[in-house]
């Protein structure tokens, strides 16, 4: 099955998602973001450790100018990895649609969407993984080879695309425990499943 703008007859809408209308939920996810930084943190290091042992050890003193070009510059950093993110959501989409993806912020929380599209369970699942994936190798790969003063960049890069990727994993982990045929309305508002109609033989069976 494709990505389709015409939603086959049978199927009808099984379930809706939408976590900015959902506090607890919210909470929750805020609350794994943390999480995450503190996993992926901790790997990080261990592999930057592991892959480059003769590294020095830095020690950072700032104050004054330095330290507000420090916190710009971990701004720049973050708002970076939001943009690579969306961007990285956008062209999946466009690999599977051939349609441009429509980009956006809800609150504080920016999106990538494919409106107007019915997308098979396994692609969207793809698209919805493929900034962790994508960003967490090339950063595997960075490591080896750029200069030690861009490393730290280079890992703040890593662990906040893994802390801005909670939400992603929260839908892959509710779409894989939806059927195989399941295909996915992305609205950037909310996001949509639908299924197969049962058949009437199903229903009394």
């Amino acid at each position: 099955m494709q990505s389709t703008r015409t939603l086959p007859a049978s199927y009808h809408l099984h379930g809706t998602l939408d976590l900015s209308q959902n506090r607890q939920a919210l909470i929750w996810l805020n609350l794994a973001s943390i999480v995450l930084v503190g996993v992926f943190g901790w790997l990080t290091l261990q592999y930057i450790a592991a892959v480059r042992p003769s590294l020095p050890t830095v020690q950072i003193n700032l104050n004054g100018w330095d330290l507000l070009i420090y916190i710009g510059l971990l701004v720049l950093a973050m708002l970076g990895t939001i943009v690579l993110h969306e961007l990285i959501h956008g062209a999946f989409f466009w690999l599977y649609t051939r349609a441009q993806a429509v980009y956006g912020f809800k609150g504080i929380y920016a999106y990538a969407a494919a409106p107007g599209w019915y997308i098979p369970r396994y692609q969207y699942t793809i698209t919805a993984l493929a900034p962790l994936v994508c960003i967490t190798l090339a950063g595997a790969l960075l490591v080896l080879v750029v200069p030690a003063a861009i490393i730290f960049w280079v890992a703040v890069v890593v662990v906040a695309n893994a802390a801005g990727a909670t939400g992603d994993l929260a839908i892959t982990a509710w779409l894989l425990t939806q059927p195989r045929g399941t295909l996915v309305h992305d609205t950037g508002d909310a996001m949509m499943i639908y299924q197969p109609a049962p058949s009437p033989a199903d229903s009394h069976g």
